[in-house]
This record gives structure tokens, C-alpha cells and sequence, in this order.
């Protein structure tokens, strides 16, 4: 009996305790959230039913604070998203706009084509220099015919080859310069930019150089598929170019220093001329020295 009446007191005691427990922190939560206790609902877990009152104290205060706490946390992690997201749109929304704003920018810059270096123009002013044949300082027709016909000459191509001379020499004027007609002049700058506007067309870059080949045959009287230095004076004399200038451009172009250059050299350097803009390239010396700096 003594022992029972001592485990109801504990009991009791225990109770006392928790229940104080609760309501100081309850007490401490309605004081941070500033409403009454009676504001969060409770339920009986074993039926679903609405409790208030002393008879169930403790169940409510072990309740509402876990529901305050819950509701929260709920909360929060919903304002936390919402904040997330709202950062997000904000980074996206910065990204979008850096972007857009460096594509404006590099839409303001002028774009960099092949062809705008002043070293460029003076290879291409050389070049023109050299098909003016008749030395009126324009380009006709004319002399591209004049020129081709140097060549065809020599009696070093066959009659079928020297046919394809000619036929390439025609549609390379009408691709790069327009019609064939007496009053078709181009001057220096027209031939740079027409040159200038072929390098930059995939397709028409392809295709410069065409008449190479044949100006090769031409001149390899031996046959041989190479040329040695009195070969390349031969080519230098049907530009109208000196020999002496031959023998530099020579030295220059022969890299390995065996005295011949094949028509693959040969092809590879005189289109190079047209498509390279590195000063350093060999090929710059193919036509010849350049000509003076304006």
C-alpha cells in the first residue's frame, strides 16, 4: 500500500513537472508570436476530434507547440523557395541581359575579314602592277588576253591545253571583274576590292588561282614537273619582270635549297599569295619584290 501510494505521488509529481515545462515554453512562443494560445487548434489522435480544456492539458501542450513549429518551419522553407526562385530569375534575368549586351557590343565592332591588312594590299597593288600590261595603269580584258597569250607563246602546252589557258583566263576575268567589254577598266583600289571581296567568299577563295598550272606547263619545257632557276627567269620574263628579280624571288621560294621548285610548290606559293597575310610566308616574294610602301 505504502509503495503504491508513493509511485501515485511520483506519477503526480512527474505530471506537475512536464505540465510546467509546457506551459513555460508556450508561454515563451505566444510571447514571440504575439497571440493567444487558444488561436492553434488541437486534435484527439485517436479521433480526430477537436480538445480543449484542463482534462487534456498536457496532450494540448505538447501539441501546440510542435503544430506552431511545424507551421514555421512550413513557412519558411516556402519563403526560402520563393526567395531561391525569385535569385534565380534574378541571375537568369542578369545573364540574359549581359548577354545581350555583349552581342550589342560586338555587333558595334567591325567585323575582321581576310584582306584588311595594309600588307595585303600592297602584295595585291604589286599584282595589279604586274597584269597591267600595257602599262596605262588600269586593267582591261585585253591584257589578261596579252598575258595568256605570252604564255600559250612559249609553244609548251598543247593545243587542248592551251584552249583551257584561255577558257580559264576568261571566266577568271568575268567571276572577279564582270563583263568583257572595251569600257571594263579596273583601276588599283577597284582590283583590290574586288580581289578583297573573293577571298572573303568561301567559294570563289576556292577557285583562286585557277590559271596556275598553266603557267607552269608553260614555262617546264623539259617536262620534268620542276623548275629550275632559268625556268622561273622564263616565267618572270613573260610578266615583263627582270631577271634579276627572278633570281631573288628564286633564292627566296626554293626553301630547301635543292634549285628546283615542283608544280605543287609552285600552285601552293602562288595561291598563297593571294590568301595569306603573314609577312613571314615565303610566298610573298612569288611576283616578284613588292612594291614600295605608300
Amino acid at each position: 500500500m505504502a509503495l503504491s501510494i508513493v509511485s501515485r505521488s511520483l506519477l503526480r509529481t512527474s505530471r506537475e513537472i512536464l505540465e510546467r515545462n509546457m506551459a513555460a515554453t508556450v508561454g515563451a512562443l505566444q510571447q514571440q508570436q504575439h497571440q493567444p494560445l487558444s488561436t492553434f487548434p488541437t486534435s484527439d489522435c485517436n479521433n480526430n476530434r477537436m480538445v480543449s480544456g484542463s482534462a487534456h492539458g498536457a496532450w494540448s501542450l505538447v501539441y501546440r507547440p510542435a503544430t506552431a513549429l511545424q507551421n514555421v518551419r512550413l513557412y519558411s522553407k516556402k519563403a526560402a523557395g520563393a526567395a531561391t526562385m525569385r535569385r534565380q530569375d534574378s541571375d537568369s534575368d542578369s545573364d540574359s541581359d549581359d548577354e545581350f549586351e555583349r552581342r550589342r557590343r560586338n555587333a558595334n565592332v567591325k567585323h575582321s575579314e581576310r584582306g584588311d591588312s595594309e600588307f595585303w594590299r600592297r602584295k595585291m597593288r604589286t599584282l595589279h602592277r604586274i597584269m597591267d600590261v600595257n602599262h596605262d595603269g588600269v586593267i582591261s580584258y585585253d591584257d589578261f588576253k596579252l598575258l595568256a597569250k605570252r604564255f600559250s607563246d612559249l609553244g609548251h602546252l598543247s593545243d587542248e591545253m592551251a584552249e583551257e589557258f584561255n577558257e580559264v583566263i576568261k571566266q577568271t576575268w568575268e567571276e572577279q571583274f564582270g563583263e568583257i567589254t572595251p569600257y571594263n577598266l579596273v583601276t588599283a583600289e577597284q582590283f583590290l576590292t574586288d580581289l578583297h571581296h573573293r577571298l572573303n567568299d568561301k567559294k570563289m577563295a576556292k577557285r583562286i588561282g585557277r590559271f596556275l598550272p598553266y603557267l607552269f606547263k608553260a614555262v617546264d619545257f623539259d617536262h620534268t614537273g620542276h623548275l629550275d632557276l632559268e625556268q622561273y627567269k622564263l616565267f618572270f620574263r613573260c610578266l615583263g619582270l627582270s631577271e634579276e628579280d627572278a633570281a631573288i624571288s628564286f633564292a627566296v621560294i626554293d626553301k630547301n635549297g635543292d634549285g628546283q621548285v615542283s608544280l605543287k610548290e609552285f600552285v601552293h606559293l602562288g595561291r598563297q599569295f593571294f590568301l595569306t597575310e603573314d609577312e613571314t610566308k615565303i610566298s610573298k616574294m612569288f611576283w616578284g619584290p613588292l612594291i614600295a610602301d605608300h
